[in-house]
């Protein structure tokens, strides 16, 4: 062999054994980046798990409030624990809540688990008195003569009503009027759950 063909042979060794070794080092590499992987994806896992434990045991509870009813009593939303609640709020102005009135008086009567608290929003005693009497209403008619627990349910339009099963976790809310049917089918499927 000539000492050219020496050196390319010499070379193409060096040149394999060179990428054998780089190669070895890569794996080894990818079995570093592997391993650190894994690390973080269990991380991961590890702490998801908590966000779930943590999630679950978030008080999903509709916000408590006391008003001041008809009868000049101081009324809680707690003291409904054990009932369905519609949580009604409406005007004696709203003619879609005037509209509403009778569907919640007709559900009140007809389902002992249910109570419709009918919160008025910023109008007076006398006006509110006046127009359930008249109505021959007997459902609870609470005063937010302020409008801070409208304020805080966010309600933005008349009527709002929402929905709060029998442990008190608030379900959904409905923006707008109902119609009798929907509250019988909303009352049944919280039954369901």
């Amino acid at each position: 062999m000539n000492r050219k063909t020496k050196f390319l042979l010499a070379g193409i060794i060096i040149a394999f054994i060179a990428f054998f070794i780089i190669l070895e080092k890569d794996e080894s590499e990818v079995k570093t980046v592997n391993n650190e992987i894994e690390d973080n994806v269990e991380q991961v896992e590890k702490d998801v798990d908590k966000e779930e434990v943590q999630a679950e045991s978030v008080d999903m509870g509709a916000p408590g409030f006391t008003l001041e009813n008809l009868d000049g009593e101081q009324v809680s939303l707690s003291d409904y624990k054990g009932k369905i609640v519609f949580l009604n709020f409406w005007a004696t102005w709203c003619g879609y809540c005037d509209e509403e009135m009778p569907y919640f008086q007709n559900m009140m009567d007809n389902n002992e688990d249910l109570v419709v608290l009918a919160v008025n929003v910023q109008e007076s005693k006398d006006i509110v008195s006046k127009y359930i009497e008249e109505g021959g209403y007997s459902f609870p008619v609470l005063l937010d003569l302020e409008g801070e627990v409208g304020g805080e349910y966010l309600v933005g339009v008349l009527p709002t009503t929402y929905l709060i099963d029998k442990e008190g976790n608030l379900l959904d809310r409905m923006a707008g009027m109902m119609t009798e049917d929907q509250m019988e089918e909303v009352l049944n499927i919280i039954r369901e759950l």
